[in-house]
């Protein structure tokens, strides 16, 4: 038999992937160190800026209205060539760095390339470095049509011709600089793909709530390694939980913590009574991939692409403090969020439903959407017995704290998350009806929400909550360095 290279007991795939990953650390060092050139304070700005007035100027020598120095023009756009030459370089070894890394495999086992998203990545990247060469070559290319222009005479019919050339190079240039200065990815040292990614596939029922939708908003890369994280927990929670358990109720606590509600004290407290103090070091330690301070800044992440499920989350906090009656008396709860607008024809509906009524049971969730596609969506669920409070919950009072019975009540609720979709030039206000249904086809709740569908740009669009989503982890990252 011949040897296979590629067996188990091979260290050829060993061998090829710590190349890659030695490839991969450095490109790496070469992003990071043009992203941190390309982006000092005031810089992008200033490439705007400069690349408005070499335009105007531009403008200004073809109109020929003053006496307007072409070596001035020269050193205008030269200048703006240096300027654009380290945000390429970064943008280069960007584009690298993210196909190597999606080449590697997610705990020695499956391909990155397996992951929904990869495809989007990499066209971003690939645009991106496009537009990064079309600018510092046109910018090139205005310098030399300027310059051109000066040795010729000036009753020379070229004259002009070569000015206009260099205003509609300019403009190219001007264009460019003001798409690629509006967000500049994999800046980010510890999740550089995660800002490129946009969530295309989930599941409609979220099993761990915020770990699911957590994970629905991973980077491929990122994705891969927080399996691998989960993994290794197993032995490093406490006997009556489990890493998924833990790591679910540490998020809670850490939601509860950013809403003010819990200080580092006792979230701390909260970490240790899931976890044993191996998996607490590795919380703490910046070393770790992910710790208390990475997960806070995917819980922003997170939270800036859907808002609505942490709106959900807010309003039973709410409820449960308040002792509302929907949680301690009625036999059923459901509560949904739906954005006030809708881009693009599209639109992420979450329900939540608690079954107070003392059984497991069956139910219908029946959704209408007018003119949606399809108008009509209907999901059977299990719902699951879940204890009502009974009446309203303190903080830290012992036996009813806020952060026990809100966590009952969230992990035995059932929350969907729903696509909703329209045709793409439906504009207006449109109704969505959330119905709930018994096992007998009885009417439990209905819900009634208005949704405005938007054909443009809005705050609600993929690319403003990508947009969002990136700003909002950079501002924790700056408040926790400061």
């Amino acid at each position: 038999m011949l040897p296979n290279p590629y067996g188990e007991e091979s260290s050829f795939g060993k061998a090829s992937e710590s190349a890659l990953s030695r490839r991969v650390n450095a490109r790496d060092t070469q992003r990071i160190f043009w992203t941190k050139i390309s982006t000092m304070p005031a810089l992008p700005k200033i490439r705007v800026i400069i690349s408005l007035i070499s335009t105007l100027y531009a403008i200004l020598l073809f109109s020929n209205i003053g006496n307007f120095s072409y070596d001035l023009g020269i050193i205008l756009f030269l200048v703006l060539s240096i300027l654009f030459f380290p945000a390429m370089l970064a943008s280069n070894f960007a584009h690298m760095s993210a196909r190597d890394r999606l080449q590697l495999k997610a705990g020695g086992k499956k391909s990155l390339e397996a992951y929904p998203g990869v495809e989007r990545i990499l066209n971003t990247l690939n645009e991106k470095l496009l537009r990064e060469r079309t600018r510092i070559l046109c910018s090139v290319l205005a310098s030399f049509s300027i310059f051109a222009a000066q040795k010729m005479p000036e009753n020379d019919p070229l004259n002009p011709t070569m000015l206009a050339l260099t205003i509609i190079l300019s403009l190219i240039t001007l264009f460019n600089s003001s798409k690629l200065e509006q967000n500049i990815p994999m800046r980010a040292e510890d999740f550089p793909l995660l800002s490129l990614h946009a969530p295309t596939l989930h599941q409609s029922t979220l099993n761990w709530v915020l770990s699911d939708l957590i994970v629905a908003h991973l980077d491929p890369e990122s994705a891969g390694l927080w399996e691998d994280w989960i993994a290794g927990l197993t032995d490093k929670v406490r006997i009556n939980q489990t890493p998924d358990s833990a790591v679910e109720h540490l998020l809670r606590v850490l939601h509860l913590n950013h809403l003010e509600l819990l200080d580092e004290q006792r979230l701390m407290s909260e970490a240790k009574r899931v976890f044993r103090v191996s998996a607490i070091d590795q919380l703490t330690s910046d070393e770790s991939k992910f710790n208390i301070t990475s997960l806070r800044r995917l819980m922003a992440h997170t939270r800036a692409w859907q808002p609505g499920l942490f709106r959900l989350i807010d309003r039973l906090q709410d409820s449960t403090m308040r002792g509302h009656y929907s949680l301690t008396e009625n036999d059923w709860r459901m509560d949904l969020d739906l954005p006030p607008r809708c881009s693009q024809g599209q639109g992420d509906l979450f329900v939540m439903i608690h079954n107070h009524s003392k059984s497991n049971s069956m139910v219908e969730v029946e959704i209408l959407s007018a003119d949606g596609k399809p108008q009509k969506q209907t999901l059977r669920v299990k719902t699951n017995f879940s204890k009502r409070p009974k009446g309203p919950v303190m903080l830290g009072e012992e036996g009813n704290d806020i952060v026990n019975v809100l966590g009952k009540l969230i992990d035995n609720c059932i929350v969907l998350w729903i696509g909703l979709a329209w045709p793409d030039n439906t504009t207006g206000s449109k109704p969505v009806q959330v119905t709930l249904r018994g096992q007998l086809g009885e009417t439990l709740s209905s819900i009634v929400v208005t949704t405005s569908l938007s054909s443009g740009i809005n705050p609600e669009s993929a690319g403003e909550r990508m947009l969002d989503a990136a700003v909002a982890v950079r501002r924790l990252a700056i408040s926790i360095a400061d």
